[in-house]
């Protein structure tokens, strides 16, 4: 199963450089679509088949989320630049075209996630229950508390160590409001893609490896799609050791995304968190500055800061999930044995 899922994530990482046949339109003529169409062949023989009983993951069994990972990648490759031409603003900057491109790659993105969803009927009611927009509300209470209490801690420090810093706002008008918004929508697409179907599908198929617990479901899940979020968003024109400590400090990221959705079952959370660093990185987010007017301290300081307070409030807000807290006392009372359990879900 792993050895399937990195090598479908090379052919969506490196997938421009494989030659594509002249013979055909670009589109259809190159081998990701050829592992889509051969995957549809076995999806529609596994179909006509049913299911097998027993445990072992077989190539149909890995049709959902081989094909997932394809169909995504090929939308992305063969479709968003042509329409994004097609609609793009004329007469702005490329700066602003290029947030303008975010935003709609983000929609399109979640887009993809609408109809990925059909492959799998239990990932795509799992997913669901985790993006609900009733969920939205209380993660956005979240993120404002996480991004608040991130400033007050580093102003207290500075403060405390006698050197007082000054909080400066980004500017950039209507540039600014576009990547922040652009952000949004593709960190919200992005959690839906990766934390949301992938995660879930690769439970799904977790049992069929021996894999029963919920701590060894997790791991797996995390594992994966950590991986492959590391895979798609390295910079492969740099120098060996960078492209190493990007893949590592991506994969951790992903892994915490991945954690931080699992304990707090809500994907909006992991959004607003993604996004919030993403804003950071690019520097539309405040800053703290020296009395100069340079910034003071590096971003992984907020992002260190950040990640350690999006976990504490998603376990004291998991505490108040709605609906939890009753259906473990159902649970409780029909089986006294499963309050470990329970509290481990």
């Amino acid at each position: 199963m792993v050895l399937f899922v990195f090598t479908a994530g090379l052919l969506r990482r490196s997938h421009d450089h494989i030659p594509e046949s002249p013979f055909l339109h670009p589109l259809v003529g190159n081998l990701l679509f050829a592992g889509i169409f051969v995957l549809l062949l076995v999806a529609s023989r596994e179909r006509s088949a049913g299911a097998v009983p027993g445990r072992g993951v077989r190539l149909g069994s890995l049709t959902p989320l081989l094909l997932m990972l394809l169909i995504e990648k090929w939308f992305s490759l063969g479709f968003y630049e042509p329409l994004f031409s097609w609609i793009a603003p004329t007469g702005v900057s490329e700066a602003l075209t290029d947030a303008h491109f975010r935003a709609f790659a983000g929609v399109a993105l979640i887009l993809a996630c609408l109809l990925l969803a059909g492959l799998s009927t239990p990932t795509r009611r799992k997913t669901w229950r985790r993006v609900r927009p009733m969920r939205w509300p209380i993660a956005a209470v979240q993120v404002f508390l996480i991004a608040a209490g991130t400033y007050l801690i580093l102003g207290t420090l500075s403060s405390a160590l006698g050197y007082p810093l000054k909080l400066r706002w980004p500017t950039g008008g209507k540039l600014l409001w576009w990547v922040l918004g652009g952000q949004a929508v593709i960190a919200l697409g992005e959690e839906v893609y990766y934390r949301g179907l992938l995660y879930c599908e690769v439970e799904r198929l977790a049992p069929r490896m021996g894999l029963r617990t919920a701590t060894a479901k997790r791991w797996i899940a995390v594992g994966l799609t950590s991986m492959l979020f590391s895979m798609e968003h390295m910079d492969l024109s740099q120098d060996w050791v960078t492209v190493a400590r990007q893949g590592v400090f991506i994969a951790s990221l992903g892994a915490l995304f991945a954690l931080l959705a699992a304990v707090s079952a809500n994907l909006h959370l992991a959004a607003g968190v993604h996004a919030w660093i993403n804003w950071l990185l690019l520097g539309a987010a405040p800053h703290f500055a020296d009395v100069d007017g340079n910034p003071a301290l590096p971003a992984g300081t907020y992002i260190g800061i950040t990640l350690i307070l999006a976990f504490i409030l998603a376990f004291v807000f998991r505490r108040f999930r709605p609906g939890r807290s009753a259906r473990a006392r159902r649970l409780r009372m029909a089986h006294p044995d499963t309050s470990q359990t329970l509290d481990q879900a």
